[in-house]
């Protein structure tokens, strides 16, 4: 190239040398030179050669080239044989090397060195670590190579140098080279054209889709997922099976066969549902998980015991991480995590604190580590020399193309291979047929040329001069060898046969010439002649496959189907249904808990199977431990999986689930309420109600304060569950909410004092308010006075019903319609009354048609709607919600409970019936379960009968009615369970 090294050669278009000045000076250029205003024209030095070019159409051009060259020849697998160019050559050059499964390991550096030197000259780095990919068992689902020593380790250690570490192929990497020196593949020369190497290998196994690929291209990126060898080669034989009939899509018959991804780490597969649309368009994104079981370690203590992870995680980095929130707080129930990995498999241990619930803390895990990550599927390969997102199905059938092309192209390599064989066997049979004749030529003839041409001449029907003895030479007869000159055989094309007879080629005369003497025994040419026949077989049986597309299907399948029996195994991933995928209630049984709350916020739930019934009096068991200062407040019955609503004195509230409560012994003091729900500075939680749906329609919350305030909210307004809490009253700054009850809106609502007062009234009264409003007065307090209670009732109206129903049903209709006409007609006749001074109060039943309507509930089969309430002291009373008279909301209401020293002030009130069951508890924590029908009903001013034997300075904290569906224990005498 002419340049200012090269001054002899010719420099410009005038073929004239530059000025110095103009050259080699800083002298600006002339007007219309380079740099002018003018067109440019390229001076000075290899002016003669330079184009002008456009910079902008060159960059685009070279990075479109680079780019193309790092998809096809660097990023992306190719969708035929699934490797990228790199995995190719090391697999090829192994191959060249003899490194066989069954052949003794080689050192790695050997194997870097021969790859890098003839095929991939791009540093022994990424050939090793290609290698060392290629071996991990953790890494790929079916490894290609087996390496002997340091690899990695699925905690993240490097490899040993590959100067220590030894490999060679595994048992299926050889069929992935099998038949490549059958002419399968096209070759190209390497880079610096001393050999070639193959394009494509042969691959008998689907590899893109059984060991999946990653990488990162120019502009694009894969990300294909390992699948179960057994279930690729079994949709892979269906699609060839498939008949023109066949009215199934190919994707639904892959998918028959395929579950889904399967990970060499194994663990939980999340997505089924999103299965057909992810295969179909080849993107899509799948949930892994670890898989977790529970064990029981000493000291009454559980473990979660992790035995698979996460594709591509890193087992030692998420054992640090769940350290890490344990040491952040995140976490609290975890006591001790270590790794008691070996040899035998993977076994991470978290060991949990007393108490602690095991599912909650799972749950906790997958949220904040890599036990659970997504995997986003990009199907992404070279398909016929270009980039191309691929369905499943068009993945499959890109490599059952390439199989047919490759078997065809072998079945064509061993027919012209069976064709020379035969044509050199058919020349040795036509040889023995005339030995004596072939032995005196050869014998006579004065070199091995004249030999050569002597039996040419012989077997071509001429007559030859053997040392002055004329011989004549012999026409071969093709019927005899079962040669067909017209059908274009071996022998016909290569004994350049022009006369339509058959002759002997140069190669068979050559052939002959090369036979051994012991080859002449009869054992020899028996062996000989059994030979040629078998090759005769195979040139049918060659001609046959590639004369029928349905046989070459049938070779393919047939080598599929030995493929999948030797290599198949097991599907290691566990694929669950979106529709059934486990949450967190799934794990938990449903079942009926006793909820207990301290006074200072404790929390814990106990089955209720724990604790016996006793009768009334008994001295009850320890239901809760506290400390000397603190006490229990509240008790909730309910399911596990109820929702918890548990509003604050304040007026907020908070969601909780019944499970999310630690299930500790009936004496163990439970857990915080602090570190449950994140509840405000002075806010303390007052009332908890079970809801299972919170959008149920026609379902208010009824609130009532500690001044007399009540409020109903639709229960739908509290259906947005929010963890910071929302608010569910409006409450003045000398009052706080003190109950909250579930009800229909067509109630009737009882309210009670501390001081043994109740009201009664309607709930239609009440309209319904939203959630921050503050709502309307209930009940008219003395001075020192407060509401301690509320409970929900059914009206008379809903009562009368239901006798009406149960009369129908048992024949009694016109007698129930003859009572209740008759306890109307005695209310009608009853005055008015004072509730108090000044107020009048609605007229209740004559003892005489209360009687009656008693009567007939009982031959009816109606339980009575009953108040109980508990006294400080534990005394209590059943009185019959009619004998409190239905009263205006906001009056000063009537006595329900005589409070003298004795029996103590009104401390609760519970609606309950002849079936109900009850649960008592004092301050210092003892509890007793008694029916409520051993306590006798009695009228409204009465004291009542002692419920629990109290110590000196203890009260009655919280009394709650165990639900009717929970089963009844035998009753016992009264004993104590300690």
């Amino acid at each position: 190239m002419p340049d200012d090294q090269n001054p002899q050669l010719p420099l410009g278009p005038d073929q004239t040398p530059p000025s110095p000045q103009d050259a080699n000076s800083n002298n600006p250029p002339p007007a219309g030179g380079a740099g002018g205003d003018g067109p440019t024209t390229p001076t000075g030095p290899g002016a003669l050669y330079m184009n002008s070019i456009n910079i902008e159409e060159e960059m685009r051009r070279s990075y479109l080239d680079y780019s193309m060259s790092v998809i096809i020849g660097r990023a992306l697998p190719d969708v035929r044989d699934g490797l990228k160019p790199v995995h190719r050559r090391i697999l090829y050059g192994m191959q060249e090397m003899g490194l066989q499964f069954n052949k003794k390991y080689t050192k790695s550096a050997k194997v870097v060195g021969h790859v890098m030197g003839n095929y991939h000259p791009h540093g022994d780095s990424a050939i090793y670590d290609t290698m060392v990919r290629l071996a991990q068992p953790f890494s790929l689902r079916y490894p290609l190579i087996d390496g002997q020593g340091n690899f990695g380790s699925v905690d993240g250690d490097p490899p040993a140098a590959m100067r220590y570490t030894e490999s060679r192929m595994t048992r299926l990497a050889g069929e992935m080279l099998a038949d490549i020196d059958s002419d399968t593949v096209d070759f190209t020369l390497n880079y610096d054209e001393s050999t070639s190497e193959p394009t494509v290998l042969p691959a008998r196994i689907p590899n893109l889709i059984v060991n999946g690929s990653t990488g990162i291209a120019v502009g694009m990126a894969t990300n294909i997922p390992p699948h179960n060898l057994t279930e690729v080669l079994n949709a892979t034989i269906s699609l060839l099976q498939k008949e023109k009939g066949e009215t199934r899509s190919d994707l639904e018959i892959v998918l028959e066969h395929v579950k889904g991804p399967d990970f060499p780490t194994g663990g939980f597969l999340y997505g089924r549902g999103n299965l057909t649309q992810t295969y179909k368009t080849g993107r899509g994104r799948f949930m892994m998980r670890a898989k977790c079981g529970m064990e029981q370690i000493s000291g009454g203590r559980q473990a979660i015991i992790c035995t698979e992870i996460p594709y591509q995680v890193n087992k030692s980095n998420l054992i640090k991480r769940i350290a890490e929130l344990v040491t952040e707080k995140i976490v609290d129930d975890i006591s001790d995590v270590r790794d008691e990995s070996d040899r035998d498999g993977m076994r991470i241990v978290i060991e949990l604190k007393r108490g602690a619930q095991q599912e909650i803390v799972l749950n906790q895990l997958y949220k904040h580590t890599s036990m659970q990550e997504s995997f986003s599927m990009i199907f992404l390969a070279v398909h016929n020399g270009q980039p191309k997102e691929l369905p499943l199905n068009e993945a499959i059938w890109a490599f059952i193309e390439h199989r047919i092309d490759v078997v065809r192209r072998r079945t064509a390599f061993l027919l012209n291979k069976a064709r020379e064989r035969e044509h050199v066997l058919l020349g040795y049979q036509i040889a023995l047929d005339h030995l004596d004749q072939v032995i005196r030529i050869i014998r006579q003839s004065s070199s091995r040329a004249d030999a050569r041409e002597n039996l040419f001449s012989y077997f071509s029907n001429r007559r030859i001069n053997l040392r002055g003895t004329e011989l004549q030479g012999v026409t071969l007869d093709p019927a005899k060898y079962a040669i067909d000159l017209a059908g274009g055989s071996v022998s016909a094309q290569l004994s350049n046969n022009t006369a339509g007879t058959l002759i002997l080629s140069y190669r068979q005369i050559d052939a002959i010439l090369e036979l051994q003497l012991y080859r002449l025994t009869q054992l020899s040419i028996d062996e000989l002649l059994n030979e040629l026949r078998a090759v005769r077989d195979n040139i049918s049986e060659y001609e046959s496959i590639l004369a029928s597309e349905k046989k070459l299907r049938r070779v393919i399948i047939k080598e599929l189907e030995d493929i999948r029996d030797k290599y198949g195994d097991a599907r290691r991933t566990t694929i669950l249904d979106e529709s059934t995928e486990l949450t967190l209630e799934d794990l938990i049984a449903d079942e009926q808990v006793a909820v207990t709350v301290s006074n200072t916020g404790y929390l814990k739930r106990t089955p209720i199977s724990t604790y016996r019934q006793q009768r009334r009096g008994g001295t009850g068991r320890l239901g809760m431990k506290t400390r000397e200062e603190d006490f229990v407040a509240q008790l909730i019955i309910d399911s596990t999986h109820a929702y918890l609503l548990c509003f604050t004195n304040s007026g907020r509230v908070y969601w909780l689930k019944v499970y999310e409560i630690p299930d500790i012994g009936a004496a163990g003091k439970g857990k915080a309420m602090a570190s449950l729900v994140d509840l405000q500075p002075g806010e303390k939680v007052v009332t908890i109600l079970p809801v299972k749906d919170l959008a149920e329609e026609g379902k208010y919350v009824l609130f009532a304060t500690r001044n007399g305030t009540v409020k109903k909210t639709a229960l739908k307004d509290f259906s947005n569950v929010m963890a910071r809490g929302i608010i569910a009253i409006g409450i003045d700054k000398e009052d706080e909410l003190i109950t909250a009850r579930i009800t229909d809106g067509e109630q009737v609502i009882f309210l009670a004092t501390h001081d043994g007062m109740a009201i009664r009234f309607n709930e239609q009264d009440l309209r319904p308010m939203g959630r921050p409003a503050f709502g309307n007065r209930g009940i008219t307090l003395k001075k020192d006075d407060y509401v301690i209670g509320a409970a929900v009732t059914p009206s008379p109206e809903a009562r009368n019903k239901q006798r009406l129903e149960l009369a129908a049903k048992t024949g009694l209709t016109a007698q129930v319609e003859a009572v209740l006409d008759e306890a109307g007609e005695s209310v009608a006749a009853q005055p008015m009354e004072l509730a108090e001074p000044g107020e009048l109060g609605a007229p209740v039943l004559s003892e005489a048609a209360a009687a009656k309507l008693q009567q007939l509930d009982e031959k009816l089969g109606l339980t009575p709607c009953l108040i109980l309430s508990v006294s400080d002291n534990g005394y209590g009373k059943r009185t019959d919600v009619d004998s409190y008279r239905l009263q205006s909301r906001g009056g000063k209401g009537v006595i329900n409970m005589r409070a003298t020293p004795k029996i103590g002030k009104v401390a609760s009130i519970q609606l309950v019936d002849d079936t109900t069951e009850m649960m008592v508890i004092s301050q210092f924590g003892k509890i007793i379960r008694i029916d409520t029908k051993s306590v006798r009903a009695a009228g409204r001013a009465t004291m009542g009968v002692k419920l629990l034997d109290l110590d000196t300075d203890d009260k009655v904290a919280a009394a709650m009615v165990i639900p009717p569906e929970d089963p009844k224990s035998p009753t016992e005498n009264g004993a104590l369970l300690q």
